[in-house]
């Protein structure tokens, strides 16, 4: 990565204060008086759980008018590092159009279950270097994050509380996709629609896949894989997910998460309901690509070479149910259909196992100062790679699914 690239990513920001959040809450409550009259915010994302932001809970105390009560909230504040916001996303067409969208299909359906989504957004603003939006706290409604799971994966019981959300989300974007296809059309595609070729995604995944493949090498039995691996960098390699992200080879269409993995997921264990967050790299693409990543990041190893069939039976039984409720007038997706999907999609879940699943399972050790500025950074990058990769999951998982990959000819050149 250039040095301009490095100086941005090192940049904390901190664009926010009492002032910033009273003129957020004025224009979320409509309420030109609305006073804060006490302030307090903490950061609480950490190192090697989210790159692209800074993430704070803010407790404020305020009054909507001189005389109205005194009211207590808790929100989230999601602050982009300046290089994320200067390369842009979807979150914010998300948050104020699509998800809004979403909500209200969900809301004229006759599903008995919990029909939320994700949190809601009380005011986003967007300017040069600089993104923020102003959240619902979902752990004041008692969801809580999945990241202690990441060392380990998910058990089935919570895989499939997870699937369940992932059906909503998919089957409301379905339908959207359907009666208002002109605001869905307005998501810019996949950020590997072009391939892997930009600074950032060389580091992410090109650069992975060479470390990994060096491991892979002295793998019994495995160096023929490993110098397949190699062979397919760069050019391959950019053609195989271009291939998987492009909308018009899909059998059928979502609006994809793009990055839904268990941290990206957060459950209430009263109700048993989970809840999405960050919509940054939302397109219009396959339900397999989510399928994959969170199958290949996020599932316990066990589960991932046995029960992927019942697993994906149970998301496309919950899709298909959620379609009937939303009447939705469309063919409805079969399991063959699906396995299909699964198939031409296969090689995301390589690019997760490889690429992804290091990142997401680390270590304390490896987390404690990994962050995007690490990218940046040759030298500290190949020294956090040695940490990722020792993880005997990421070892184990690569043992197991490498051949299958092979088998399957995602190593092969398309």
């Amino acid at each position: 990565m250039d040095q301009q690239v490095e100086q941005q990513l090192s940049v904390k920001s901190a664009n926010f204060d009492a002032a910033y959040i009273e003129k957020a809450l004025a224009q979320a409550y409509s309420s030109e008086s609305l006073r804060v009259e006490s302030f307090d915010s903490q950061a609480i994302s950490q190192s090697g759980e989210n790159f692209c932001s800074v993430i704070y809970r803010v407790k404020v105390a305020y009054r909507k008018s001189a005389n109205a009560p005194l009211v207590h909230g808790s929100y989230i504040v999601k602050d982009l590092i300046p290089f994320m916001a200067e390369l842009g996303s979807n979150e914010k067409l998300m948050f104020e159009q699509l998800l809004p969208a979403m909500d209200q299909v969900l809301a004229k359906a006759t599903l008995q279950h919990d029909k939320k989504l994700s949190a809601n957004c009380l005011f986003v603003e967007r300017s040069k270097g600089k993104e923020i939006y102003l959240l619902e706290d979902l752990g004041a409604l008692n969801y809580s994050s999945l990241n202690t799971l990441a060392f380990k994966g998910l058990s089935v019981e919570d895989a499939r509380i997870c699937l369940f959300k992932l059906a909503q989300f998919h089957a409301s974007s379905m339908v959207l996709l359907q009666e208002q296809p002109t605001l869905a059309a307005k998501l810019a595609p996949s950020h590997y629609a072009k391939g892997v070729n930009d600074g950032f995604s060389q580091a992410l995944v090109l650069d992975a896949v060479t470390f990994a493949a060096e491991i892979v090498k002295d793998f019994p039995g495995m160096s023929e894989i490993a110098e397949k691996m190699k062979a397919q960098i760069a050019s391959e390699y950019s053609r195989r997910i271009i291939d998987v992200v492009d909308p018009k080879n899909c059998d059928f269409k979502v609006i994809a998460h793009g990055d839904i993995w268990l941290n990206n997921l957060m459950i209430n264990r009263d109700t048993q309901n989970a809840v999405i967050v960050d919509f940054q790299n939302c397109f219009v693409g396959s339900p397999a690509v989510d399928l994959h990543f969170l199958f290949y990041t996020s599932l316990q190893l066990e589960l991932l070479l046995n029960e992927q069939q019942s697993l994906l039976q149970y998301y496309l039984d919950s899709l298909c149910q959620t379609l009937k409720d939303c009447n939705y007038q469309g063919s409805f997706p079969t399991f063959p259909l699906l396995e299909q999907e699964m198939k031409r999609c296969l090689f995301y879940g390589y690019y997760a196992a490889v690429c992804e699943l290091p990142i997401c399972c680390a270590s304390k050790e490896a987390a404690s100062d990994f962050t995007a500025h690490t990218f940046a950074n040759n030298e500290a990058m190949l020294a956090k790679r040695h940490q990722l990769y020792a993880s005997e999951r990421v070892r184990e998982t690569l043992k197991a699914t490498l051949p299958q990959f092979e088998e399957q000819g995602i190593l092969e050149p398309l």
